[in-house]
């Protein structure tokens, strides 16, 4: 006999204006919500136009894509404090690769044209301001709420699914939905 919490669930589109709002704990922890999010979610529909030729069959997939993906729209995800701090984190370390990758290169410039003569220890806070800033985007999406709480939407766009929930959210959602 299988003991293991049940750390999944589904909650249909429908009953996303009440379930979330309902909730008292965070998905991931299940830690009481100090915060509410709203976020989207977008289906990852499977395509059927195959990948062959460059322009015309890449219009054809975009507008597949277009046409057979749905948007979820999520209000009041509960978020606990540890969720709360570890966006924040993340959030901050993107604005500071990002914007102290660009103060360093912008530096690089300014004694470059202070000095007057080109020197190869320059292109190190070149090098490395540009490094900082092209890296900037993994830490914003590792920001994301969609991560952050571990939904995702179905292929078909009608369900939210959470995996890796904590049980105690799991039950909530599950009486919130009617089920036992």
């Amino acid at each position: 006999m299988d003991t293991t919490p049940d750390r999944s669930i589904a909650i249909p589109v429908e009953a996303l204006a009440t379930v979330p709002a309902g909730c008292t704990m965070c998905a991931w922890h299940g830690a009481p919500a100090v915060r509410r999010a709203g976020f989207a979610l977008q289906s990852r529909p499977a395509l059927r136009t195959p990948r062959v030729g460059v322009l015309s069959t890449g219009i054809d997939r975009l507008a597949e894509h277009a046409e057979r993906v749905k948007i979820a729209k999520i209000v009041d995800w509960p978020l606990c404090r540890r969720c709360v701090r570890t966006r924040r984190g993340w959030l901050s370390l993107a604005a500071v690769l990002f914007w102290g990758g660009l103060a360093a290169m912008a530096a690089a410039v300014v004694a470059r044209i202070v000095l007057g003569e080109v020197t190869p220890v320059l292109g190190v806070p070149l090098l490395g301001g540009f490094v900082m800033a092209l890296s900037s985007p993994a830490a914003f999406v590792a920001s994301s709420l969609p991560r952050i709480t571990r939904a995702r939407t179905s292929t078909d766009g009608r369900f939210v699914q959470v995996t890796g929930a904590d049980p105690r959210f799991v039950a909530e959602v599950r009486t919130l939905l009617g089920g036992s």
